[in-house]
């Protein structure tokens, strides 16, 4: 995960844990967090990657990016959709402030637009995401 979700993710956790009505400030807490990083975006993570908001409603942080160089070639966009599905599980479950997250309740969605803000997909990923990616293994 990026340096910007890395930090987000961090402070909303230190700010759960100094809360005394858990479920209820953690909400207040990640959404003041999400708004402070709010104010240092949009951000390029790499060359064709940029954050361009970050939200949080209905217990889903919605990120929104835009990559660069996408141009709708014949299976550009399936490429995408599946690289992505596969690609960023890892990156959360591996993570344990998203993990805590998602342990919470919420949900996590990436939204990816073209630099011509044609969509190309979303995905959306909750608690059960990283009992599916992680630990598999019952040996």
């Amino acid at each position: 995960m990026t340096h910007i979700d890395r930090r987000l993710l961090a402070s909303a956790i230190m700010l759960l844990c100094i809360t005394p009505t858990y479920a209820q400030d953690s909400e207040q807490a990640l959404k003041a967090v999400i708004a402070e990083q709010q104010k240092q975006l949009p951000i390029m993570l790499d060359p064709i990657t940029r954050i361009d908001n970050i939200s949080y409603t209905n217990h889903n942080v919605l990120y929104k990016i835009t990559l660069y160089g996408y141009d709708n070639r014949p299976g550009e966009r399936v490429y995408y959709e599946s690289y992505l599905a596969q690609q960023i599980p890892k990156a959360l479950c591996s993570q344990t402030a998203y993990l805590l997250l998602l342990g919470l309740g919420n949900k996590i969605t990436y939204s990816y637009s073209s630099s011509q803000a044609e969509p190309i997909t979303e995905v959306t990923f909750g608690p059960e995401t990283c009992r599916k990616h992680v630990g598999g293994d019952p040996s």
